[in-house]
This record gives C-alpha cells, sequence and structure tokens, in this order.
C-alpha cells in the first residue's frame, strides 16, 4: 500500500464532490444552481492546493520535494482565489493582498517544514564531521597501536 494513498484519495474524493455537484447544477437548477464551474474550479484547486501543502509539510522527505510540493499547492490555492474573485465579484483592489497573504503563508510553511535546511546540506556540515585527512589520521593511529600491541 503506497504511503501517498490518503492524499491520492482525497483528491479524487475532491474532484469527484465538485464533479457531481456540478452536474446536479444543470440537471437540478432550483437546488443546486448557486454551484458554477467557478466554484467547481474554487473547490478542486483550493482542496488540492491544500492536500498538496499538508503533504509537503508533514511527510518525511528530501527537503528540495517538499518545497516544492508546498509552492505548488500554494500555486493551487492561488487558482482557487482568482476562481473565487470571478465568483464573488470582490474588489480588485483586495486580490493583490489576499494573493501576497498566501505566498506569505507559503513561506513560513516551507520555512517551518523543512527547518531552513538547504538542498545540498551534506555531512560536513553536521557536528562531529571529520574529513578525509583526519579520517586518515586516526586509522593510521588505531593501526600503529595494533601492531604495538602485538
Amino acid at each position: 500500500m503506497s504511503r501517498n494513498l490518503i492524499y491520492k484519495l482525497l483528491g479524487a474524493f475532491l474532484i469527484l464532490a465538485a464533479c457531481v455537484l456540478w452536474i446536479l447544477s444543470i440537471t437540478v437548477p432550483d437546488t443546486f444552481g448557486f454551484f458554477s464551474l467557478a466554484w467547481a474550479g474554487v473547490v478542486i484547486c483550493g482542496g488540492l492546493g491544500l492536500i498538496m501543502i499538508l503533504q509537503g509539510s508533514f511527510q518525511k522527505n528530501v527537503t528540495t520535494i517538499k518545497k516544492l510540493k508546498i509552492w505548488f499547492g500554494v500555486a493551487l490555492i492561488v487558482c482557487a482565489i482568482l476562481c473565487l474573485v470571478s465568483e464573488l465579484a470582490i474588489p480588485g483592489n483586495l486580490i493583490l493582498p489576499i494573493i501576497s497573504i498566501v505566498v506569505a503563508f507559503g513561506l513560513l510553511i516551507t520555512i517551518v517544514a523543512t527547518g531552513g535546511a538547504k538542498w545540498d546540506e551534506g555531512d560536513n556540515h553536521k557536528a562531529g564531521y571529520k574529513n578525509y585527512y583526519e579520517r586518515k589520521a586516526e586509522e593510521e593511529k588505531a593501526e600503529k597501536e595494533n601492531n604495538e600491541n602485538k
């Protein structure tokens, strides 16, 4: 069983729910007439964006992949906001501040989720790391002590 199964199932259920509501809005307009293609975009993009952010935040993965998933999720949420703007007629002067808040939130999540780690951080940045010459000197010292003890 895949570790990503829950995320894939949630994404599939979101898309299915949006499609079912959209077809119900066409077949039963008096009950579901409020639901349009823009609302389907909000549900799909917003839901998949949140799933991607959660997946990037909580999965143990390479730092670059975590950041990529979080930023892709932020991009999907921005798309959901643009769909919402077209549906609710939000004033134009509020669109960019809302998008900037979402992007700043994405930056905050990437820093918290990755712990500020760089993608190319190697062993030499870890505490107690010994370079080649230090390891070679220790090996020679240990070999010399073994020869003396025999």
